[in-house]
């Protein structure tokens, strides 16, 4: 389906840090026939949308300028595909698509419709813009790559940021047993969110407090991931989002420990079960900060993304 109106878009057009964004118009994105065409209502800023603008990503994304940063967002259905089936003009979803340069931080978002669920009626757009990224590598990295089961411990590191605190929740409704790390400021936070024990990482090592977990999340690197060797049972699993080291290899033979460093990716029936556990009142999304779509803002957004915050406007 052709569409020659224009849009509204923040972009880059060329690489650097976030006075490069600003808005520019562009011509509202075709659909192919297994997309769905969002009108976005909000969306969620997380750390690879300035990893991409500051030109990180580059080589393994060579998109062309200009960029529409940002891949995930919650909005309503503007137009389907003609092989779409389970979505009509005029629905609420929620989502976030695989890298490209038309990405969400625009009027107007072209999504592969896999890639999508319908939003709860019982949360705000602003709520669910939140959800798919942060839950779907929370996800992926607990049941897909972790193989957590009901009964089994997991560490969490990290657990106040986007990812670690959908991830505690996830596990804890999966009937595992969480433990975590944050500073002292989040200690009630991460406890609400269901952690069953804390380690304030400001004033002790995990790996002084922490024995035989099942599974630990890496979400951090550096000496945290040799340090979760430590404690992880033998058999036992690490799942990393973050670069691996090369000392994993060796550390992983010789404490009899299985290592993964994950990629996540968007899928339906992921962001669906994570939609039906938001909507149920299971999951709670922390929102950093909400504000007007301007370039001003998004900038704004970006500078604090950068110190680690998952953030939605």
């Amino acid at each position: 389906m052709t569409n020659s109106d224009n849009m509204n878009a923040i972009v880059i057009n060329e690489y650097g840090d976030e006075s490069k964004l600003t808005e520019q118009s562009i011509p509202v994105p075709d659909i192919h026939p297994d997309q769905v065409l969002v009108k976005v209502v909000s969306i969620g800023v997380n750390p690879i949308d300035w990893k991409t603008r500051s030109g990180l990503r580059q080589e393994r994304y060579p998109f062309k300028f200009p960029i529409v940063l940002g891949q995930e967002m919650a909005g309503i259905v503007s137009q389907v595909g003609s092989q779409v089936s389970g979505f009509k003009p005029g629905d609420a979803v929620v989502g976030y698509g695989t890298p490209s340069n038309r990405g969400t931080y625009a009027e107007f978002y072209a999504v592969d419709a896999d890639k999508l669920a319908h939003k709860p009626i019982t949360v705000s757009f602003q709520t669910a813009a939140g959800l798919s990224l942060a839950g779907t590598t929370a996800w992926e990295a607990l049941f897909d790559a972790g193989q957590l089961k009901r009964g089994q411990t997991v560490l969490i590191l990290a657990g106040s940021g986007g990812v670690g605190g959908m991830a505690i929740q996830l596990a804890k409704n999966a009937g595992a047993h969480v433990l975590t790390t944050t500073s002292s400021p989040n200690v009630s936070f991460v406890t609400q969110l269901g952690a069953d024990k804390v380690i304030d990482y400001t004033q002790a090592n995990f790996a002084d407090h922490v024995k035989n977990v099942d599974l630990v999340f890496d979400t951090l690197g550096g000496q945290n991931q040799l340090d979760a060797f430590k404690v992880v049972k033998p058999g036992g699993r690490i799942i990393s989002i973050v670069e691996t080291l090369p000392e994993t290899t060796e550390l992983g033979k010789q404490h009899e420990v299985y290592f993964e460093k994950i990629n996540a990716a968007p899928r339906h029936e992921v962001i669906s079960q994570l939609s039906a556990q938001l909507g149920a009142g299971k999951l709670k999304i922390k929102i950093a900060k909400q504000l007007p779509f301007t370039v001003e803002n998004v900038q704004a957004m970006h500078r604090q993304s950068e110190t680690g915050h998952v953030l939605v406007n």
